[in-house]
């Protein structure tokens, strides 16, 4: 049997929690950092006690995904432990270790304050046209304190858009073709329309 030919765009990522696509940006593309970050990465998976859960990314089941599973302490409201879970391509998985390491032992609002910037300062400089990842990202923050805020704290639907305001329409809401905080919004508006009806 012949050995397969390597070449520059060959996937090379297959974890339970990493798994790049095929159609990626050339390896070429990606800054040592980034590889040497998605290499030496320990936060995969959910951790112990998790009680906040985020995904976002194109369609459900689509090529580019990123989950989060945070554990945060609801006295201090501060992230104790962060995972991930990601597919796609190497940017969005390296985003998704950039944000479980960044979140870790921040507040909601240190959380929501998390910029672009700051992710590639972890990732290191991403291909251009993996540049959305970055968006992805600062959506998938929003929808993990939004959980944290509506299954866990039990918040109203005003509470939740005085600490994460909804963005309709707006370009990181439109390039977010899934995301679990609009989910979360839409089934808490309908709960509480139906107990005022």
């Amino acid at each position: 049997m012949p050995k397969q030919r390597l070449t520059e765009d060959t996937p090379f990522l297959r974890t339970p929690d990493m798994y790049q696509i095929e159609k990626d940006a050339p390896i070429s593309e990606y800054d040592r950092k980034t590889i040497e970050l998605i290499a030496a990465t320990s936060n995969g998976g959910v951790p112990d006690g998790a009680n906040a859960f985020a995904s976002v990314g194109k369609e459900k089941r689509g090529t580019v995904q990123m989950q989060l599973f945070a554990l945060i302490d609801a006295d201090e409201e501060r992230f104790r432990e962060v995972g991930f879970r990601s597919h796609g391509c190497l940017a969005a998985i390296a985003c998704a270790i950039a944000l479980s390491d960044l979140l870790r032992g921040k507040t909601l609002s240190e959380a929501l304050a998390i910029t672009a910037d700051d992710i590639q300062e972890v990732t290191g400089p991403l291909p251009t046209s993996r540049a959305y990842t970055l968006v992805f990202a600062l959506e998938a923050i929003r929808a993990l304190v939004g959980d944290y805020l509506v299954h866990t704290r039990q918040a109203t639907l005003a509470e939740l858009d005085a600490l994460v305001p909804c963005e309709r329409l707006s370009v990181p809401c439109m390039l977010t073709e899934n995301c679990s905080l609009r989910d979360s919004r839409v089934e808490l508006e309908m709960r509480e329309r139906e107990q005022t009806a």
